[in-house]
């Protein structure tokens, strides 16, 4: 009978323990203000998500133009440039980093459609610019007339 008592005092004693840990996890936490380290974080991811929405409305406009798409990837470039030295800027400069890649590809696929466009009209690229209807990828300009040799 003595092992018995000792042995619901004990489950006693755990249920009361469980039921204050359970008590005390639904209390608020006491929590301290954010250091000036997490502040910048969170001022960094917003300025990411800031970025992120702006870039996508610029790649939506120049999606078909090599030399914007070019400038993109430029800034993007110059961004992590600047950023480069900054251990708090991992999220931003991974973003960087896929949007040149991201950016090249589809400068790839502008190169290949506007050569495979060539391709079904039967020309090359040496015999546009010798008839002077040299294609271009859409949104591009033409290139500067060579200046004559000497």
């Amino acid at each position: 009978m003595k092992k018995f008592t000792i042995g619901i005092g004990i489950l006693i004693v755990l249920i009361v323990f469980v039921s204050y840990n359970v008590w005390r996890a639904n209390e608020d936490p006491v929590t301290s203000p954010p250091t000036l380290v997490d502040l910048g974080a969170q001022q960094l991811h917003n300025q990411l998500q800031q970025a992120q929405a702006r870039e996508a409305t610029i790649e939506q406009q120049d999606w078909d133009s090599i030399p914007l798409l070019r400038g993109l990837i430029q800034a993007h470039q110059h961004r992590i440039e600047q950023l480069s030295g900054n251990k708090q800027a991992g999220e931003i400069l991974a973003h960087d980093k896929d949007a040149i890649a991201r950016l090249e590809k589809r400068i790839a696929d502008l190169t290949a459609a506007a050569a495979a466009q060539r391709a079904d009209n039967g020309s090359s690229p040496a015999q546009d610019q010798q008839s002077g209807q040299e294609q271009h990828a859409p949104g591009q300009a033409p290139p500067p007339p060579a200046a004559p040799a000497r």
